[in-house]
């Protein structure tokens, strides 16, 4: 999967939230959990498996279940424009 976050875009992870300002779209993200590590993953340009991997080392998940949770999740990503790819 290749993504590009969209340009613009402010995020941070503070006491454990992740949050993401688009503030083009006057807009304020929150992301915890699987959703934050994913989001670090795809700012950072790492590889499905290297995102999985990172959900399922620090979740109670299996491997597919991070790879499908990752995918639906970019998906979303995709519909709320903040990443491209």
């Amino acid at each position: 999967m290749k993504t590009a976050i969209k340009k613009g875009l402010a995020f941070r992870r503070i006491a454990g939230e992740l949050f993401i300002v688009d503030a083009a779209g006057s807009k304020l993200h929150e992301l915890n959990g699987p959703a934050a590590v994913i989001w670090e993953g795809l700012a950072a340009g790492k590889s499905e498996s290297a995102i999985a991997a990172a959900v399922t080392a620090e979740f109670e998940t299996d491997e597919a279940t991070a790879l499908a949770d990752l995918r639906a999740f970019a998906a979303e990503l995709r519909a709320a424009g903040l990443i491209a790819g």
